[in-house]
């Protein structure tokens, strides 16, 4: 009989560590420094002849080592800033898609982003934004992720023409979140 309540007892015990295991495995905090660099693309969203700009670089995270590959467009600079500093040019988030692919298996995790504002400031040609957007998806481990970040990023343009402004651009910066659905 002691025999059996110990095995009963072993059994609970084990089914209760492995849903604690299980509950932790479900959503977890997602840390993300990164640096890249950019140049215009040819996707244009919604017409308005400013092109989407295409960042590539390197993630690090608390899952791994990723490549990136960004594709973003704003819209054009507000006439009065409603989130970027004074003597900034406030240009707010149209629409951003990521891809990180995972150094070592090659799995993918999607981005979207929702909301936010580039801040750019001309006189210095140095940059600022801080957007917001959702975990989507990807494959293998990612196919189920979601949940939500924040990032902030700064930046320089390092050369660029005009009057179209075509540019080149360096980036940096740090993306929080929690994230579930990651096996």
């Amino acid at each position: 009989m002691k025999k059996r309540y110990f095995t009963i007892g072993i059994a609970l015990a084990l089914m209760l560590a492995g849903g604690l295991g299980r509950a932790e495995a479900k959503s977890r905090h997602f840390v993300s420094d990164y640096a890249g660099s950019g140049v215009d693309g040819v996707i244009d969203t919604n017409g308005d002849g400013m092109t989407a700009g295409v960042t590539t670089g390197i993630d690090n995270t608390n899952l791994g080592r990723f490549l990136f590959q960004t594709e973003s467009e704003f819209l054009p600079a507000l006439a009065t800033n409603v989130s970027c500093p004074a003597g900034t040019a406030e240009f707010p988030l149209l629409q951003i898609h990521s891809v990180l692919t995972d150094q070592k298996t090659g799995e993918q995790l999607f981005l979207t982003y929702t909301s936010g504002a580039g801040c750019v400031d001309f006189t210095t040609l140095t940059f600022t934004a801080h957007v917001q957007g959702a975990f989507t998806g990807g494959t293998g481990r990612f196919v189920n992720a979601a949940g939500t970040f924040e990032e902030d990023d700064t930046g320089s343009i390092l050369v660029f023409d005009l009057p179209a402004f075509h540019r080149l651009t360096n980036v940096s910066g740090t993306l929080t979140g929690t994230i579930t659905g990651v096996k």
